[in-house]
Parts: structure tokens; sequence; C-alpha cells
């Protein structure tokens, strides 16, 4: 991991509080290891930035532009497109079905939203968060990538919407922070048989998830979970003669913060 000597007292002060705080040791240095990867993932994002732009460099968006709220947050997967690597395949076979409707729940800033209705020029993106700033966020992207008329925001999703998805085909794109255990049950909202569904499962926050919830649907939908991997990216290739080559790097640049195991659950209805 290569620190730029200018910033080398600025991670210092932002690691200090950390250092001196009264947490158990094992605590403090989770703490300072979190912290430094995500402050070389910044100095990794800026980096990129002025090498290959605001664009998505690869993956299923490459293209989109980069919002200024995605680089706050951990920006090299996004900008790199890497980002959730092990869903690929599953979004790029979501792209050849030709949804009518995406009911995007989790939508967060609006990476998939957006990315989805650049690739599904026919379909309808229905995204949902609780979160007021994270919706506008997504409002925001969708103009930046021309693509607010596709793109409906709206606030908290509760199960007994998905009604509205029955008459079209209709894919499920979920990220919800445990909440899939409540909303993704066939038995109380039927409509879910007749829907196609990726959902991150957080077994970091129940460690059942990731059977359970394949359970419910494995009588109507080809279900397969996806475990977590890493990716090594060769930074080297694209950041020019100036760039220290590190091999941690090359992880790092696609790190996206998970604590724990958050494994994907792709459930394909069945014909």
């Amino acid at each position: 991991m290569f620190f730029p000597p200018d910033l080398a007292p600025n991670f210092i002060a932002a690691l200090k509080p950390i250092w001196e705080a009264d947490y158990p040791d094992h605590i403090k240095l989770r703490g300072l290891w979190g912290m430094l990867n995500g402050l070389q993932g910044a100095v990794l994002g800026q980096h990129l930035l002025h090498r290959i732009g605001n664009k998505v460099f690869a993956g299923p968006f490459r293209g989109m532009e980069i919002s200024p709220a995605m680089m706050k947050k951990h920006l090299p997967p996004l900008l790199l497109g890497t980002y959730e690597w092990e869903l690929h395949d599953a979004v790029e076979a979501a792209i050849e079905k030709s949804y009518k409707n995406i009911i995007n729940i989790g939508c967060s800033q609006g990476y998939y939203s957006v990315g989805l209705a650049m690739r599904l020029p026919q379909a309808k993106i229905f995204a949902y968060d609780a979160d007021e700033a994270a919706q506008a966020d997504c409002k925001a992207l969708a103009a930046l990538n021309n693509v607010e008329d596709r793109i409906v925001v709206g606030g908290a999703f509760t199960g007994e919407m998905f009604e509205k998805g029955t008459d079209e085909e209709t894919l499920v794109f979920m990220d919800v922070d445990g909440g899939e255990y409540d909303i993704l049950d066939p038995e109380r909202f039927p409509a879910l048989k007749n829907m196609d569904i990726i959902v991150e499962l957080h077994d970091a926050q129940r460690a059942d998830l990731s059977t359970v919830i394949p359970l419910r649907f494995a009588s109507t939908h080809n279900v397969r979970v996806i475990p977590n991997a890493p990716f090594s990216f060769p930074l080297d290739k694209i950041l020019g003669p100036d760039y220290v080559p590190d091999h941690f790097d090359n992880l790092l640049a696609t790190w996206e913060g998970r604590v724990g195991r958050t494994p994907y659950g792709v459930f394909i209805k069945k014909q």
C-alpha cells in the first residue's frame, strides 16, 4: 500500500482518534485497518478519475457517468466497473431477457437503477429507498445520464407493492441490509412467484438468510446463491508511469467495504 507523502500528515490525523480511543485492542486494530483502506481507496479513486475520467470503465454499465455524490463513497469499484463483479453474469443475463419493469429496492445512489435503464431502453425502472438523500442522489444520477424519464423514484417499499408488477415481465433487484427476510416472502406476497429476483443476502446480519430465502423460492424458481469472492484489477495497466505498482492496491481498488458475508441470490422463475 503506497501512501502519498504529502497526504501522510492528514492520514495520521484521521487515524489518531481511533488510536487514542478507549477501545479493546482488537476493535482498535480493525478500525485502523478499515480507515487506512478507506483513505488509500480515496487516493486510488482520485488517481483513476484523473486517468480515465468520470465514466464507468468496464462491466455491465460501462460508459455510465459517475455523479459527484458517488465520488464520496468507495469510488474505485464503481468507477472501474468491478462493483459486485460476482453478479455481472447475472446482470448480463437479465439484460438479455428484456424486462418491461425493474423494481430496484434499496436503490441507494442509483448505480443499478440508472445502469439498467441505460441497458434496457424499453424498461421502466421503479427505484425505492427509505433514505431521502439517496432518493435525491438517484434522481441526480438519472438526470446526469439522460434516463430520468424512465426512472420513478419512491420512498420505503412494502411487500404489498409487488402487485403493481404482475402484468409484465418484471425483475426485482434488491439490497436492503437484511430487510429481505421480511420482503422476499412469496407466501405473503404471491406476486413474487411470477418475478425474477436478484438480491444481496446479508448473512453478516442474519446468518441464515442465504439458506432460508432460497428455500422459499425453490418450488417456483431456479435458485442460485453466489458467494463473495476477491477480484484483483491490474491498476498499472491504466494508471500510467507516475503510479507506483502495488499488488495490494490491485485488490484494494475493488474493495467494497463489506463487513462479513453478503452472498447474492439469483432466482429465475421456472418456465
